[in-house]
């Protein structure tokens, strides 16, 4: 089984690469034994992709479409799952992570997602909005998500978390292995 952790935020001094390298290192930390052959966590930093802004639906199935995008529709392939570390901007999705999100279809096709939002109100927003997005490509998202709080959880800047956060994000990975393991049957017999 293999779950992305999808940085969300390309911003220069970004809060999204703090939060990724918590979630991955508490990911990775996680047992998961139980699980045959392992849990694979993989970090999809949409920085370390240049996409062009979406302007031909078809190019992620286009023999020529652009190779950015083929690598990106590549990665997001071979995830059985995913974590989206979203920041909310304008009370809403980041426009690249929608972007991105929205250059591909059939990839997020029946996937299971957890989210960790942040923001002046914890992501909230931003949170709610990808449930609504996601829902159009069945993917099935965890119920309970973690939100930071910007001027709580960030103090000058800085990433500041506690046993609660940690407790938080690991209830919420858990229910994420859990559900994409009960899936994995079902993805199996009809196909990506």
């Amino acid at each position: 089984m293999r779950i992305g952790i999808v940085i969300g935020s390309v911003r220069p001094g970004r809060l999204g690469a703090s939060v990724g390298a918590w979630v991955a290192d508490r990911a990775r930390a996680l047992d998961t034994s139980s699980v045959p052959g392992g849990v694979e966590w993989t970090v999809l930093d949409l920085r370390d992709f240049d996409l062009p802004v979406m302007t031909d639906e078809n190019w992620a199935q286009a023999e020529d479409g652009p190779a950015e995008v083929h690598r990106w529709r590549d990665a997001v392939a071979e995830c059985d799952g995913f974590v989206f570390i979203s920041p909310e901007y304008n009370r809403n999705i980041p426009g690249a992570f929608k972007n991105a999100y929205d250059l591909l279809s059939r990839q997020w096709m029946d996937k299971t997602l957890a989210i960790v939002a942040y923001g002046g109100l914890g992501g909230v927003r931003a949170n709610e909005a990808w449930r609504i997005t996601t829902a159009a490509y069945n993917m099935h998202v965890v119920g309970d998500s973690v939100n930071l709080v910007r001027r709580m959880d960030f103090p000058g800047g800085e990433l500041a978390l506690t046993d609660h956060h940690d407790r938080s994000l690991e209830k919420v990975l858990r229910r994420l292995v859990d559900l994409t393991r009960a899936l994995a049957g079902d993805r199996a017999a009809t196909g990506p």
